[in-house]
């Protein structure tokens, strides 16, 4: 390999970190007017951002409780809609994902709830 193509393989190894990350899971289309207004109000003004009623989206995300937003990868949405077909309280699904994080995704190893 040359030196160059070496560096690059490391970086790239090293830009994506481990981490784990709790939160509560929403749909990610409604990520913007949450970190805005807060869920609550968010729910309270646009019942299409509430996952009681209709849960399965294009895709979700967490909001940790320090309000940042991640997106989740593939993998993480279909593990997500697993959690969620099997969970009555849809709207407050708080989660601990794991995985390794590339910007404002997520590539989710392992999820749960709390």
């Amino acid at each position: 390999m040359k030196p160059r193509l070496i560096l690059l393989v490391v970086a790239l190894a090293c830009s994506a970190k481990s981490a784990e990350i709790q939160g509560v899971v929403i749909d990610r289309n409604c990520a913007a007017d949450m970190l805005k207004n807060g869920r609550a109000e968010t729910l309270k003004n646009r019942r299409e951002c509430s996952l009681a009623k209709n849960y399965v989206r294009d895709g979700y995300g967490i909001i940790t409780t320090d309000n940042h937003f991640f997106k989740f990868d593939d993998g993480g949405n279909k593990k997500v809609l697993g959690l969620l077909q099997n969970t009555p309280g849809k709207d407050d699904l708080k989660v601990i994902a794991t995985g390794n994080i590339q910007g404002d995704t997520i590539k989710v190893a392992v999820i749960s709830m709390l």
